[in-house]
């Protein structure tokens, strides 16, 4: 499904396991910027787990990049969202897309900036009705517990820029993109996927 038929405004991308199980992510718009929320899906039920924490118009450095237009794209059978944004003298962009493999998501961002960042990451909060305190694998992913399935969140690696920090917690994560030694005007870039098991 690409986009909710009854508000223009909203778009989800989803990644549902032959049993049921899996995530989705719905775009909503929120004044000037598309925020997002991620949720579980089983089954019939939907259980909401984590929601971007959005900057304000008045912000050269959001707490997360600032996606003023969102632009849907089938590929195969699943959809994809292209997003696009500007805040101060930077421009972000995105794609968000099912993994290869069920019952994941994966998020590319970039941000080409003019000078020196603020914050340069992707931030959220849980929505959980209650609290969940992850646990870290070693070298693997943040893994929180819910309903009887495991919510995993990790950064991929790329060669080319440097590798996000990721600390996470009971009240959400974020993943934060660190600068490489080349000289301004650049783009950095930051990878991450959220999967269930």
């Amino acid at each position: 499904m690409s986009q909710n038929p009854a508000e223009a405004n909203e778009y989800i991308v989803e990644s549902i396991r032959e049993d049921g199980v899996g995530l989705f992510v719905h775009f909503v718009k929120q004044k000037d910027r598309f925020g997002h929320v991620l949720a579980l899906v089983q089954g019939e039920e939907c259980t909401p787990l984590f929601a971007s924490i959005e900057g304000t118009d008045e912000e050269d450095w959001p707490d997360s990049p600032p996606y003023q237009e969102v632009h849907m794209e089938e590929r195969g059978d699943s959809s994809v969202a292209l997003l696009v944004g500007k805040a101060g003298h930077s421009h972000w962009s995105a794609a968000v897309e099912p993994t290869s493999k069920p019952g994941g998501l994966q998020y590319a961002v970039a941000c080409r900036m003019q000078d020196y960042p603020r914050c340069m990451c992707s931030r959220y909060g849980s929505v959980m009705p209650t609290p969940v305190e992850p646990k870290l694998e070693r070298d693997g992913p943040w893994v929180w517990s819910v309903n009887g399935v495991e919510v995993c969140v990790e950064v991929i690696a790329q060669e080319q820029f440097p590798t996000p920090e990721l600390p996470a917690s009971a009240t959400g994560f974020e993943v934060n993109a660190s600068l490489d030694h080349e000289p301004f005007p650049k783009t950095i870039q930051w990878r991450y996927q959220i999967w269930v098991r």
